[in-house]
């Protein structure tokens, strides 16, 4: 999200005061590995990678809140600065080959559609390196806590 008539991603909404949201993950059957996560409303599968599964694992959505956060974000952007922005496509090119070594890489390939100067696809470039998920993803200590909850 951006800042009214600012062009800087603004904070996100559980810093704004809106209360904490909480995702559901529950299993679809006894003893297989296909689970819906339900968000704000939505349902979204959740699988292992083929040959295992055959719908989106978790890493899957971990890397489309990205390319999805960036179109966003570049098209928000673009409409409040009057950029002559059409359309975004983002490809998120995954390589997972050292992510037990504690490095994940992804890369965002932006094709951006419309009549663009080198100074516009520069100036939506940057913006595109401060979409809320990728700082979530690359400045902000991220903390995660577990705990058991018994069945009723």
């Amino acid at each position: 999200m951006l800042q009214p008539g600012v062009g800087r991603p603004c904070a996100p909404p559980a810093t704004r005061g809106i209360p904490p949201m909480t995702i559901h993950v529950r299993q679809n059957a006894p003893k297989t590995l296909q689970f819906t996560a339900t968000a704000e409303g939505h349902d979204l599968p959740l699988d292992m990678p083929q040959p295992q599964g055959a719908g989106p694992d978790p890493h899957d959505y971990f890397d489309t809140a990205l390319g999805g956060c960036k179109a966003m974000t570049l098209m928000v952007y673009a409409q409040r600065k009057g950029l002559p922005l059409e359309s975004v496509g983002v490809d998120v090119v995954r390589d997972a080959s050292e992510e037990r070594k504690g490095v994940y890489r992804l890369t965002a390939k932006l094709t951006l559609h419309g009549e663009l100067s080198d100074a516009q696809i520069d100036e939506l470039l940057a913006v595109a390196e401060k979409c809320p998920i990728h700082k979530l993803m690359t400045a902000v200590d991220v903390q995660v806590s577990t705990l058991i909850v018994r069945p009723a």
